[in-house]
């Protein structure tokens, strides 16, 4: 269940916020993802034009059997769900990892009905490490519930809202499926798919398809929400934080 908050850092601002190490781990995916497209692009464009000493003019269209036109036409569709995919996959895995920061520093807030083998307390209590093993488990298992389940689970047992606004908490939902669809039905939408999305009862049968706008908006929104799920997180959990690169740039000015 989403919360309302009209108080949510924003801007710069947002950016210069001190996170948590998991954060930290989102946003350098984030920046290697960012690089791989900017890589990759130089090698197709460099295919075309050789090595230039200034970036190709934009108003020049591709000639139909460029690398570049190859690219748009047959390889971008495969590309974008690739990335499309990596970015929500980073956005759980976030999730996880701030989970697993939440029981290692209050190992009490772990399920007191969890159950689990005596082979396996005693190895990890031998091991010293029974605590961020057990922790380990749990995210795990929870990791694999539907994204409401999930956010009802940190709402409720870690006192911890995930999505303060009932829009953030749709898009990432939607977010997660689309990643499902991709990755469990290769791109075809189907009735389960429907279900949860009734706006997409025409594309029975289609691929699924979201525009490249409408797919920056939705990616970008969940990286607003993780910025700002770190910022309570920290609050509530008083966290170690790590600065970003943008303060040492600013103190050195």
């Amino acid at each position: 269940m989403a919360a309302s908050d009209d108080q949510e850092i924003s801007g710069l601002a947002l950016l210069r916020q001190p996170a948590t190490e998991a954060l930290v781990r989102f946003l350098e995916d984030l920046r290697a993802t960012i690089g791989f497209q900017a890589y990759l692009w130089r090698l197709i464009v460099k295919v075309d034009h050789g090595d230039p000493t200034g970036p190709p003019n934009p108003s020049a269209l591709p000639t139909s059997n460029s690398a570049v036109a190859e690219m748009d036409n047959i390889h971008s569709a495969l590309l974008d769900e690739m990335l499309f995919c990596r970015a929500v996959n980073s956005f759980l895995t976030y999730l996880a990892d701030l989970m697993t920061l939440i029981y290692e520093k209050y190992p009490q807030k772990l399920p007191s009905d969890k159950k689990t083998t005596y082979r396996f307390c005693i190895e990890h209590h031998i091991a010293g490490d029974l605590v961020s093993a057990l922790a380990e488990e749990t995210v795990m298992e929870l990791t694999h519930k539907r994204l409401d389940e999930l956010a009802e689970y940190f709402s409720e047992k870690l006192d911890l809202v995930l999505f303060t606004k009932d829009e953030y908490a749709v898009n990432a939902a939607l977010c997660v499926d689309i990643r499902n669809i991709i990755t469990h039905n290769r791109s075809v939408i189907n009735r389960f798919f429907i279900k949860r999305n009734p706006r997409y009862a025409d594309e029975l049968g289609k691929r699924v398809m979201v525009a490249k706008n409408e797919r920056r908006d939705m990616l970008g929104t969940l990286g607003y929400c993780a910025r700002q799920i770190d910022i309570r997180a920290i609050q509530q959990f008083g966290f170690p934080t790590v600065s970003p690169q943008t303060d040492k740039a600013d103190d050195n000015e």
